[in-house]
């Protein structure tokens, strides 16, 4: 892992304004940001990316208008790990600050407190993914590098992480189906396939999408723009 300050590079494009900027760095390397109240959390997580070749962490802050100051001055970075519920309660409102700023800046929370209505007011203030503190540290990289490359996390029962692979074309057929209300039987005679077919489809969508339903499947396919 290389540190902002190490690095001899000349940044690409400077900003100093949440203004729809884009911050997406030209090159290989994912710059991160860490912000959070506990400096012990700050440190342990920063130490998760060393030895990480792929991964730069370029901003350290304790506070989330910290945070939203040192991005503002600080070009090229790819994603941020923040908790939005610091004691400060700045943390959320600074991730609708950022989203709002810097569209394509994939944000995610690292909180201890996971339970749907955190998680769901947390995701519309803009995150793409939602991991417990309780995240092992050496799952951080994989969590990063999967996030920015597209991918989304939600909190799984018992406080596991859950990754959601891009879903199939196939699947994505099941889950606009039943998003308008199709029955399992309805789906397989339009898709020509079996009802065991179907309830694999939609085993497979709830994993992938963090869900335990039909109507959640539906609510998260639309808000990530999977159906229409």
């Amino acid at each position: 892992m290389k540190r902002a300050s190490d690095s001899d590079e000349q940044p690409a494009h400077t900003t100093g304004d949440l203004n729809g900027a884009s911050l997406k760095a030209p090159r290989g390397v994912i710059r991160l940001a860490i912000a959070d109240e506990q400096p012990l959390f700050v440190d342990g997580a920063t130490k998760a990316f060393e030895g990480e070749e792929d991964i730069e962490v370029a901003i350290l802050a304790l506070t989330g208008e910290e945070l939203v100051s040192r991005i503002a001055g600080e070009p090229l970075v790819d994603a941020v790990l923040i908790d939005p519920w610091m004691r400060c309660g700045d943390g959320l409102e600074s991730v609708a600050r950022l989203h709002a700023g810097y569209p394509d800046l994939s944000i995610i929370a690292m909180s201890g407190l996971a339970d749907p209505g955190h998680v769901n007011q947390a995701m519309d203030s803009g995150v793409v993914a939602y991991v417990s503190k309780g995240t092992l540290a050496r799952d951080l990289p994989a969590i990063i590098r999967h996030v920015v490359s597209g991918g989304v996390i939600l909190p799984a029962m018992g406080g596991a992480v859950q990754l959601s692979a891009d879903l199939t074309a196939r699947e994505l057929e099941v889950l606009k189906m039943a998003s308008e209300g199709l029955s399992n039987g309805e789906i397989a005679s339009a898709l020509y396939i079996t009802e065991q077919t179907v309830k694999f489809h939609l085993g497979n969508i709830y994993r992938k999408l963090g869900v335990a339903n039909r109507t959640e499947a539906a609510f998260q396919g639309m808000r990530r723009g999977l159906i229409g």
